[in-house]
C-alpha cells in the first residue's frame, strides 16, 4: 500500500488557540505547549467536516494533522469564520503517516474522507472514545448536539472493526442480508494478507450490528469483529 503525504493546515497567530477553542470539539486551551490531542471541526448539526491531530506548538501556532479529507477545502471553508481574529491559516503537505492503514483500523482510528464529509456524528464513528469531543467548554459548532447525546443518551450507532472478502471503498452501504435494511456505512479498509482477507471500519448501527451484513445482494457476509466502546 502506498503511503501519501498527510493534509495538513497550519493556524497562526495571536489568536491561533482561542480561534482554534471556538471552533473545534476539542478543549483546545487545556492542551499544554508541545502536546497535541484529537479534535474535529463540526457542522452545525453536529456531523463531522474534518478529523484531525491537534499539536499545540504555543498558544499562537497550531498545527491540524487530517485523517482523510483535504486541508486547503478545510482552510477554505474556516477562513468564513476568522472576522476580526489574529489568525492565518495555510494548508500545506506533511510527511507520510507513521502507521500504516491496516494498524489505524486495528486500534480504530478512523478517516473522513470527502466522501463522509458533513454525514457521521462523532460518536457514530468512536471520536469521544479518543477524547475528540468536550461536552463542558463553551459553545463550538454542534456543541448542542454533542451535549444532549452524552447527558441524555439516545445514540444508536457506534464504530466497529468488520471483516470481509473483498475491498469495500470509503462509503460503501452496508445492508441487513435478509432484510435490505440500512445497516450503516464502511470508514475505511485494507488488506489483511495476500489470500484476500480484507478489514475496514465501519459505522453501524447497534441493533444491526449481529445480523448477516452485506455491501450488495451479491457479496460476501460481513463479519463483525470488534465493537469499539
Amino acid at each position: 500500500m502506498i503511503s501519501l503525504p498527510s493534509q495538513v493546515l497550519e493556524l497562526t497567530g495571536a489568536d491561533a488557540a482561542t480561534f482554534a477553542h471556538a471552533q473545534f470539539s476539542s478543549d483546545v486551551l487545556a492542551l499544554a505547549d508541545g502536546q497535541w490531542q484529537w479534535s474535529a471541526w463540526l457542522s452545525p448539526q453536529g456531523r463531522v467536516r474534518a478529523f484531525f491531530q491537534l499539536l499545540r506548538t504555543n498558544a499562537s501556532h497550531l498545527t491540524l494533522t487530517l485523517r482523510g479529507g483535504d486541508a486547503e477545502w478545510l482552510r477554505a471553508e474556516m477562513a468564513r469564520f476568522v472576522f476580526r481574529a489574529k489568525v492565518q491559516m495555510g494548508a500545506t503537505h506533511g510527511g507520510a503517516s507513521q502507521t500504516t492503514a491496516l494498524e489505524d483500523i486495528r486500534a480504530g482510528i478512523p478517516e473522513i474522507g470527502v466522501e463522509l464529509r458533513d454525514q457521521l456524528l462523532p460518536q457514530w464513528i468512536g471520536l469521544d472514545r479518543l477524547g475528540a469531543v468536550s461536552v463542558r467548554k463553551g459553545c463550538y459548532p454542534g456543541q448542542e448536539i454533542m451535549a444532549r447525546l452524552h447527558f441524555k443518551g439516545g445514540n444508536k450507532r457506534s464504530l466497529y472493526r468488520i471483516g470481509c472478502d473483498i475491498f469495500l471503498p470509503a462509503g460503501t452501504m452496508l445492508r441487513d442480508a435478509q432484510t435490505g435494511a440500512e445497516a450503516g456505512c464502511v470508514l475505511q479498509c485494507a488488506r489483511v494478507d495476500d489470500s484476500g482477507r480484507h478489514e475496514a471500519l465501519a459505522s453501524l448501527i447497534d441493533a444491526q450490528a449481529e445480523a448477516t451484513l452485506r455491501a450488495d445482494p451479491e457479496s460476501a457476509a460481513i463479519r463483525p469483529v470488534e465493537h469499539f466502546r
